[in-house]
């Protein structure tokens, strides 16, 4: 386990909370023997840890199982990640492990102390695991090597979403619920990911859910990102880029993207 030393250093490196590095830390030791279950990572998790190391931090990791999986055995994998994550990192994981059935899926709660938290309230990981009959994985699986950027040896392989299918869910998520980190990350990633492939498989991923790619919703919700735009990222990244200047551009981006995508395919 890494020192409290290292802990501050890296919240100085990064500009963010002590408890941003704390969970990022812990994240990757439980990732490590989550890893070898049948499922893919997906989301701002799998951005950071697998493809871009300086991108935003995570408060969760997000999976798409690859098989039907209960609650119960789930749940079992996962609190046995959590003692063989404990036993092999001393990060003092707890053996509580809440578990509950969601729309899309499951989702478990993880708790742990680090350092100088130990007498006070854990940290928690959120682990949401969406259900193979709730999504359809469309690019292939790909198998990336984890960023652990801390002196202690955390080095293993990952089954991963591709980038671009990663970049056609966080679009398809503008359009689903109202969070800042979706408009964020459709702005970061455009330039990064090969376009062809995003919009091979868009308008399939708006049809599995049923979601319409209606550009007039966004905009009426245009007050309740900015609202939360500091209190949802400002943990995450050292430097927020100014709110007004992402909504302008990832706007510009998707009436671009509207125009192709009112030729193609939408689904009613």
């Amino acid at each position: 386990m890494i020192s409290s030393r290292e802990i501050k250093e890296k919240a100085r490196e990064f500009g963010v909370p002590e408890s941003t590095i704390e969970r990022d830390y812990a994240q990757n030791w439980l990732l490590k023997y989550l890893s070898s279950l049948n499922m893919a990572l997906k989301g701002g998790t799998g951005i950071k840890k697998l493809y871009i190391s300086n991108y935003r931090f995570s408060d969760d990791l997000d999976f798409t199982l690859l098989e039907q999986m209960d609650e119960n055995t789930l749940s079992a994998l996962v609190k046995k990640a959590v003692t063989q994550a404990r036993e092999e990192s001393g990060i003092n994981f707890r053996d509580e492990v809440e578990s509950i059935k969601t729309e899309s899926g499951f989702r478990n709660t993880v708790y742990f102390h680090l350092l100088q938290r130990a007498a006070g309230t854990p940290i928690s990981i959120r682990v949401d695991f969406t259900s193979p009959d709730y999504e359809q994985i469309l690019l292939k699986i790909e198998q990336r090597r984890i960023f652990h950027p801390y002196s202690d040896e955390c080095n293993f392989l990952v089954k991963a979403y591709s980038l671009e299918e990663i970049m056609a869910e966080k679009i398809r998520s503008l359009f689903e619920r109202t969070r800042p980190r979706d408009l964020y990350d459709v702005w970061f990633l455009d330039p990064k990911v090969k376009r062809s492939k995003v919009l091979a498989i868009l308008p399939k991923k708006f049809e599995i859910r049923g979601v319409k790619f209606d550009l007039s919703s966004l905009e009426e919700r245009k007050n309740d990102f900015a609202n939360a735009w500091e209190k949802s990222l400002g943990h995450q990244i050292k430097d927020l880029p100014d709110f007004d200047r992402v909504y302008e551009v990832v706007v510009e981006q998707l009436k671009l993207l509207g125009q192709w995508f009112s030729q193609s395919h939408t689904p009613k």
